[in-house]
């Protein structure tokens, strides 16, 4: 497909720069695409064929919807092809199709000259196609639901390829003696000599000596395979029993593996985001946002960095990402991208997928940050067509209407028709008393009294459709009278109080009252464990807010001698008035009690902040928390940090936005880190020559760090300058490195100039963990003070264990080692000589996930048709996984 003009001369214009630069890269093809063609794409992972699989139908549908209700934009793609295919979202606007062209230039020229792409297939985009013919042949002469399972089984272990295997020989050919291995007899042959030196020249010692050596290289020779292997699938494909169809399928998941194993190998050179969940609530100059709202109305907030307000500039969404879930011992859960940043207790940064239970991560709220104007109310009752309305809309009289509805012509038929259909139309959906129901007042906005209603009515109050009615049940006369006050000066409806054995009643009868109520998102019916707090409250100011909880905490808090505890059934509702209450300075612990309620407990300090910010309005419980307040002489000091105590793992799409200066935010209750999202990258490599070469190594997950905190992000940026300035000034070289005069070291600059051409070099030829291993130095780790720390669970604090740079070093070539996947290699195929498969787990201090391993061994049985083991180490024991069939999982200690 052919661009438009305008957008064809602004392709030339950056493919221009770009070699402008010295990027080289493949021939680009760009296609414009729909929206609907894009998340086709997007559900094949780039490619326009993939091979039939109910699992990139799931992905269509769950991308289609998500772009149908709002949740997603993707605004292009690229392929790693010859020529370089980029798909281009028609519905951008120029400034962003712009951003994609530089931005897909950029991968071209990576994929092109990186050595580590220099495997991969570059016709993939035909060969995708080819997997797709022969899948759906296997599947017609075989049957969709066999070849479906047995694809499922193959995804399982996809990853458990040797990520270096093209790239280096593991095992060279050895000499051979000759010798049959299977001989009966091992023969160890003589030196020639005469008989009666033949004791000297060949002595017994060294012919048994010989012997033993060649039983040993026979016995080696036997051992299958002879040394271990680390590309279990290849292993599988060599040895396993599978039929050949089988086979072939086995093989192009390992091809498509090895061709998409150089970006996960590439990730500081790649691009890397740092990303939360939707429904991740945030703190902004709006109100409490979820920031899948932030993210998809590109909303310019201001949110918390933790200790003022900071602007938002850029927005990000990431469909399908694989996710960790945080949770804390008080209860604060976030849940993010495995690279998503947040803050621990010590002020450093830490991905989520290197958290461990047991650490301590900051807690956080807006630091009083709230909306500070009113929500505006935008809701009128309905009303249905009436005849009258009919007749004033189209400028005729009554009669004319009723003898066109029953037959008769009319010269207005054209005016007439349109206004009937909506007539007949309306009152097919409603009935005849819906203009003759009782009128409401409604509020011109959400203020406190109404937020105080609302809050009533969630706590203990119903919403019945069937008897439209809007009720509430409470034990105090006091409580039932002020929900009634508000309910009749807000709407202009008379209640109906009555006492029901020990509890009192308040109704009010009004359709358009629980129309209005369902406007603003409360629930109806049996609706205890579905309630939660209004969106409309969350974007209110501080005070509508704290009436808000004020008319909550009245209904369902008990104040006892331990504190304030709020119970409701609603896990959703726990959760947001958690961190509501962070905002409010207030700490809060958060459990599951064993009747499936939720309580919220406010003790201690935070029970004295919540009665000055929020308090009770009922007499007898702010009587209570008085009582509370007073029989304590001092409270600690709040520690506004958490241990974690549950990690969990799964796949959602992610939002993330770019914040100015600091590029952190607030939400959850935890400090969050952003990512330094790429249209702003776009625009400076673009303009400015000294960044270009840092985004052709695509990093546009580059961020900013605090003093003295580490950032893992932006270590590859520093480095890469650090290695720019080196080679302009000749900081390398044996010269240099013999130089002991530190003042001389320090001032070192032989104006060579080979920075750029270095960087083309790096971005040549090294991953992630050869760019570490080769580059960071020990003045790059001192100037940066780079160190090694641990928690010491004795002292309940962390201290720094090391400083030495080969400490430091070892510490990221390990995160970084294996792509952060479990590294399992083959040492027996012949186990116990009964054909079974022996996997050794090469233990790095990180424990396996159990679940995972115990299901993926299954799988592999399914393959080998023979037992599976497993050894690793699992809480500082060696133990063995054993799997003898899909239904028999046995543990051992070795």
């Amino acid at each position: 497909m052919s661009l438009p003009p305008e957008l064809e001369k602004a392709r030339q214009e950056i493919e221009a720069i770009a070699r402008d630069y010295g990027l080289d890269f493949f021939p680009v093809v760009f296609e414009l695409v729909t929206y609907r063609q894009m998340n086709q794409l997007a559900a094949y992972t780039g490619f326009p064929i993939r091979y039939p699989h109910w699992h990139w139908g799931m992905e269509y549908e769950r991308v289609r919807k998500s772009y149908a209700y709002g949740l997603q934009i993707i605004h292009e793609m690229v392929i790693n092809n010859d020529p370089c295919y980029a798909y281009l979202l028609a519905s951008n606007t120029m400034l962003e199709h712009k951003m994609v062209m530089a931005h897909v230039y950029a991968h071209a020229d990576f994929f092109k000259n990186n050595c580590w792409f220099a495997h991969t297939n570059r016709k993939m985009l035909d060969e995708m196609a080819n997997h797709a013919v022969r899948i759906q042949r296997y599947i017609e002469r075989y049957g969709e639901e066999r070849v479906e399972s047995f694809i499922d089984i193959c995804l399982s272990i996809e990853d458990m390829i040797d990520y270096h295997a093209v790239h280096v020989k593991r095992h060279p050919p050895e000499e051979g003696d000759g010798e049959d291995p299977e001989a009966p007899v091992l023969v160890v042959p003589k030196l020639p000599s005469k008989s009666y030196l033949d004791k000297w020249i060949n002595p017994p010692e060294f012919l048994e000596e010989l012997r033993q050596i060649r039983q040993r290289k026979r016995q080696e020779r036997r051992k299958f395979p002879p040394r271990p292997e680390k590309d279990l699938l290849l292993f599988l494909l060599q040895n396993a029993p599978l039929e050949e169809w089988q086979r072939d399928i086995l093989a192009m998941i390992r091809e498509e593996s090895y061709y998409f194993a150089p970006q996960a190998m590439t990730k500081i050179l790649n691009e890397g985001w740092a990303c939360v969940v939707g429904d991740t609530l945030v703190f902004t100059d709006k109100g409490v946002l979820p920031m899948r709202d932030i993210v998809t109305q590109r909303l310019r907030v201001l949110v918390s960095d933790g200790c003022e307000p900071q602007k938002v500039c850029d927005w990000a969404f990431f469909p399908n990402r694989e996710t960790v879930r945080v949770k804390t011992k008080r209860g604060y859960e976030v849940e993010g991208s495995t690279t998503h940043l947040i803050m621990m207790a010590d002020g450093s940064w830490k991905p989520l997928s290197e958290l461990k239970i047991g650490e301590r991560v900051r807690i956080c709220g807006g630091q009083n940050l709230w909306a500070k104007e009113y929500v505006p109310v935008h809701w009128k009752p309905t009303k249905r067509m009436t005849l009258e309305k009919v007749a004033q809309l189209a400028g005729v009289n009554l009669s004319t209407v009723i003898r066109y509805r029953r037959g008769k012509r009319s010269i207005h038929a054209d005016r007439i028709a349109p206004l009937l259909t909506s007539y007949e139309q309306e009152l097919h959906q409603q009935s005849f008393m819906v203009n003759r129901r009782q009128g409401i007042s409604v509020p011109s906005k959400i203020d406190e009294r109404l937020a105080a209603f609302l809050g009533y009515l969630i706590g203990d109050g119903h919403i019945s459709e069937r008897k439209r009615v809007a009720g509430f049940t409470n034990s105090d006369l006091e409580l039932a009278q002020r929900f009634a006050s508000l309910g009749k000066s807000l709407f202009g409806l008379e209640p109906q109080i009555y006492r029901d054995g020990s509890r009192w009643r308040v109704n009010f009868y009004s359709q358009h009252l629980n129309d209005f109520l369902r406007h603003l998102c409360l629930p109806t019916g049996k609706a205890s464990r579905k309630k939660t707090i209004p969106p409309s409250i969350l974007r209110s100011p501080k005070t509508v807010v704290a009436a808000f909880l004020q008319a909550l905490f009245d209904c369902d808090a008990y104040v006892g001698k331990s504190g304030i505890i709020l119970s409701t059934s609603s896990e959703a509702m726990s959760r947001t008035v958690q961190v509501l209450l962070l905002n409010f300075g207030i700490l809060t612990t958060r459990r599951r009690c064993p009747d499936g309620c939720w309580h919220i407990g406010l003790f201690g300090a935070s029970a004295a902040i919540f009665e000055k910010e929020i308090g009770f309005s009922l007499e007898r419980k702010r009587e209570a928390l008085r009582h509370y307040i007073a029989s304590h002489r001092w409270f600690k000091t709040q520690q506004w940090e958490d241990e974690i105590v549950e990690i969990k793992r799964r796949r959602a799409d992610v939002y993330d936005i770019t914040v100015v200066k600091t590029h952190r935010y607030a939400a959850a209750g935890f400090i969050n880190h952003n990512s330094f999202w790429h249209s702003k990258i776009m625009t400076e490599r673009v303009l400015k020559d000294s960044e270009v070469i840092d985004y052709a190594d695509r990093h546009s997950a580059v961020t900013a760090s605090p003093p003295g905190v580490l950032n893992p992000y932006k270590l590859g940026l520093e480095l890469l300058r650090d290695i720019k300035e080196r080679w302009d000034k000749g900081r390398f070289g044996k010269e240099y490195e013999e130089c002991d005069d530190l003042a001389l070291k320090e001032a070192w600059d032989k104006n060579l100039g080979l920075g750029m051409a270095k960087l083309f070099e790096v971005r040549r030829t090294h991953n992630d963990v050869t760019f570490i291993d080769t580059f960071l130095t020990e003045e790059f780790v001192r100037k940066h003070k780079l160190f090694v720390y641990e928690f010491n669970r004795h002292t309940g604090a962390y201290e720094i264990t090391s400083r030495n740079f080969e400490t430091v070093k070892q510490k990221l070539l390990f995160l970084l080692t294996n792509c952060g996947r479990p590294i399992i290699w083959v040492t027996d195929g012949n186990y116990r000589n009964r054909g079974e498969l022996y996997l050794w787990h090469q233990h790095e201090g990180v424990d396996l996930r159990w679940d995972y391993a115990v299901e993926t061994l299954k799988n592999i049985y399914t393959l080998w048709k023979r037992p599976v083991h497993l050894e690793t180490v699992k809480n500082r024991r060696r133990v063995r996984l054993s799997v003898y069939d899909r239904d028999r999982v046995q543990e051992e200690v070795l």
